[in-house]
Formats: structure tokens, C-alpha cells, sequence
């Protein structure tokens, strides 16, 4: 899994992500609200659209036809993330991560 990011100075930001620590730490990193996210070959958007209750694992939900489906998943390792997005295929997912919720989509 690969993240990159470019900040409001124009400087570009990436880090090859190898566990959910890693990839929290590079999200609160950068005050930003928009990143690029590599997973399986295929690319995400990652937007930064809001707040959450402070969760001890990452969440991911998926989202069709405008609604949020019960099919979600507790995160405990970066594998957990791969396995979701494998067996969920959509366009949109919504992460919680940290106390931040963020839209990913394709």
C-alpha cells in the first residue's frame, strides 16, 4: 500500500505503508484534506470529510447508490484493508480512522 500527498506549499509527501500505525501517523502528518492511496494496484482518492468519536481500530464501511450498507469492517492490520476492498467492490468506501472520517473512492 502506498500513500502520497502534496501540501499547500507544494512540496510532495509519500510513504510505502506496511501497517495501520504507519498510515495513521502519515494521515495526522499533514494538515491536509486530500491524498492519493495505491492498494492492489488500484488507485483511491482519500478526502478528509469529517470527524468521528476517537476508535482504537480504523473502520471501513461501504457506500452504494448514496446509502452506507451494513457491510462494514474493524481494521486491525493493513491486510485487513487489502481483504475489504477485494471483497467489497465499489466506488465509494468511507474510512474512520483516528477521530477522522474520510471518503475513499476509485
Amino acid at each position: 500500500m502506498f500513500i502520497s500527498c502534496r501540501t499547500e506549499d507544494g512540496k510532495a509527501h509519500s510513504l510505502q505503508i506496511n501497517s495501520l500505525s504507519s498510515f495513521s501517523e502519515f494521515l495526522n502528518c499533514y494538515s491536509i484534506n486530500n491524498y492519493d492511496l495505491q492498494i492492489n494496484q488500484v488507485k483511491y482518492h482519500l478526502q478528509k470529510t469529517g470527524k468521528c468519536g476517537k476508535r482504537d481500530y480504523p473502520k471501513i464501511t461501504l457506500q452504494k447508490d448514496g446509502f452506507a450498507l451494513p457491510t462494514e469492517l474493524t481494521l486491525t492490520q493493513v491486510s485487513d484493508l487489502e481483504y475489504f476492498l477485494l471483497e467489497h467492490i465499489g466506488n465509494i468506501y468511507y474510512l474512520e480512522i483516528d477521530s477522522s472520517v474520510y471518503q475513499m473512492s476509485r
